[in-house]
């Protein structure tokens, strides 16, 4: 992508599709310029210094200028990322969100690839771009991220949680290993995120299955690879979670 000092001012949306390799990661890193980031296809997590957000196929992440953020991929990715000049990120917000996907804002990421701005008229790119910016703000949010703990008696067992959830048999005996009374956990989980230890790690799952679902997988494979006796119980548990049902992630992916 061009930089302001490198070959004229920025665009204020320019996009390019990228093919990260699954598991592929980026450590902590900024960017002077605003990313707004879909998935046609696969999954990628997003870390700030105070929640880990999950994209998939049917949401889109916004990162503002400045923040510093990491990224950890899934499978079958196929990422448009858009980069938004500090004037337009100005209006977009300075917090990272995860907002639901529509036809119509899908429609115009893709108007932000190059070969598509540069065969239309300034004035046409002009008009899309203040549509683009009218659907980014007016988008809901879609609760797809956890706080992440930061006392160490509790950020070490919530960090291998996130890698692996399928891991933790229990919530019982993921607890065990820490060095506090069980209370004291339950505490400082809902003192620094805001929902006791069974809630977090229920909702880590739940991001864990849309990853998994989003690379290609089965409900029914995702529910047994994370536990569950049915597809009927997984669904449930993910609906009363998420308010939406696991088909309809992968609706999202065949649909983008």
């Amino acid at each position: 992508m061009p930089t302001d000092t490198e070959q004229g001012p920025r665009p204020r949306y320019l996009g390019e599709t990228i093919r990260p390799a699954a598991g592929e990661r980026y450590g902590w890193h900024s960017h002077d310029f605003g990313q707004l980031i879909s998935a046609a296809s696969g999954s990628m997590y997003v870390g700030t210094p105070e929640r880990v957000l999950l994209l998939s196929p049917a949401m889109a992440v916004w990162i503002p200028p400045d923040v510093e953020h990491w990224m950890r991929y899934g499978a079958n990715n196929e990422m448009l990322y858009v980069d938004v000049n500090r004037r337009e990120a100005s209006r977009l917000g300075a917090q990272c969100r995860v907002m639901a996907m529509t036809p119509l804002l899908a429609a115009l990421i893709g108007a932000t690839m190059p070969a598509g701005s540069h065969a239309r008229a300034p004035r046409h790119n002009e008009v899309l771009h203040d549509l683009l910016r009218q659907e980014l703000v007016a988008a809901p949010d879609v609760p797809l991220s956890v706080v992440m703990p930061r006392d160490r008696r509790i950020a070490g067992a919530a960090r291998a949680a996130l890698d692996d959830p399928r891991a933790i048999g229990s919530p019982g005996a993921w607890l065990a290993g820490i060095a506090a009374s069980r209370k004291t956990v339950e505490r400082l989980f809902v003192a620094e995120t805001g929902m006791t230890p069974s809630r977090w790690l229920r909702h880590v799952r739940v991001l864990h299955a849309i990853s998994q679902l989003a690379s290609g997988d089965k409900v029914s494979a995702v529910a047994a690879d994370m536990g569950y006796e049915s597809a009927s119980a997984f669904s449930y548990m993910f609906r009363r979670t998420l308010g939406m049902s696991p088909s309809d992630v992968g609706t999202a992916t065949r649909h983008r």
